[in-house]
């Protein structure tokens, strides 16, 4: 079974009052087609102004009345605290970034000639609560 994952990658310009109803219709669309995960994407937002917040939250109201899942990834220190202070962080899921998750290797078993090339990679610790979105 696949699962359709639509990545969204927000910027200043998409949450401006002047864009966001074409960047809303996006999204319309694409929970219209299927999509089972939105994946917002913060990495080129470092802050948000009131209105910019207040289209995160629309957003949210538009995906929280489907049957598709919001996930965050990518967020600065600064969203993250607006996050907390509002108490939007407890509607999201996040996506820790790749600083956050401790990846340890170790060699298990030559690959071919080159006894040094296979790596078996493990990760450490939990991926933000989302440890059964595999099954």
């Amino acid at each position: 079974m696949s699962v359709l994952v639509k990545k969204i990658i927000l910027s200043h310009e998409v949450l401006e009052s002047s864009q966001f109803p074409h960047f809303k219709k996006e999204i319309e669309r694409s929970i219209a087609s299927g999509a089972k995960i939105l994946l917002v994407d913060f990495s080129n937002i470092a802050f948000l102004n009131n209105s910019e917040l207040m289209a995160v939250v629309a957003i949210v109201k538009l995906v929280k009345s489907s049957p598709c899942m919001l996930l965050i990834s990518s967020m600065s220190d600064r969203v993250r605290i607006l996050f907390e202070l509002t108490g939007l962080e407890k509607i999201f899921q996040y996506l820790p970034s790749p600083e956050e998750v401790a990846i340890t290797s170790e060699i298990t078993q030559p690959l071919s000639r080159l006894p040094n090339v296979a790596i078996k990679r493990e990760v450490t610790q939990p991926l933000g609560g989302l440890q059964n979105l595999a099954s």
